[in-house]
């Protein structure tokens, strides 16, 4: 069985930040969201056509909730908005993720201890990273110089993970060197 993966909105703007977004045409991971989320990256300001170009090639499947699945949405938002300001959208990719059993992309610390809470596998960009790098999609080199950029452009980004990352990303090569 394929893998599927659902993105929520932020790990979709630092893997395309990080310029990674592309190499989802060519893993073999399924990647998912939800229209929610495709709403709120068409309302900022900062455009990325590169995710726009993925739906219409069905390389990144967009689900739209049904009526049913947006009450469920809504209750969950109810739970969570109060206490955790946890967003509507967040919501809706937690549930989305949750009922099909799939694996949750965030790097929202927030979203990714809720989905825990609710049984959902959770994982992030360094995630990604390595999927991308065991599948022989980038190098280690190449993802060294574009963790860089991305925590250079977002550093609300873990910056120890991100150095072990890169430490680990160097051993690579140089056990490659040997």
């Amino acid at each position: 069985m394929m893998d599927i993966v659902v993105n929520d909105t932020n790990i979709l703007i630092d893997m395309h930040t990080a310029g990674l977004l592309d190499y989802i045409r060519m893993s073999k991971v399924k990647f998912h969201t939800v229209d929610l989320v495709v709403d709120e990256l068409r309302r900022s300001s900062y455009k990325r056509p590169l995710i726009e170009e993925l739906i219409n090639e069905g390389m990144l499947y967009v689900s739209k909730a049904s009526s049913e699945e947006m009450a469920e949405i809504l209750e969950l938002y109810s739970v969570y908005s109060n206490n955790t300001n946890l967003s509507f959208v967040d919501c809706s990719v937690m549930l989305y993720a949750k009922k099909n059993r799939y694996r949750l992309l965030t790097s929202d610390k927030k979203l990714r201890n809720h989905a825990i809470d609710e049984g959902v596998i959770v994982s992030g960009l360094l995630w990604v990273v390595d999927l991308f790098v065991d599948e022989g999609l980038v190098t280690p080199v190449d993802m060294i110089e574009r963790l860089n950029n991305l925590f250079r452009a977002n550093n609300r980004l873990p910056k120890k993970l991100i150095e072990d990352k890169i430490k680990r990303l160097q051993g690579m090569i140089d056990d490659a060197k040997k």
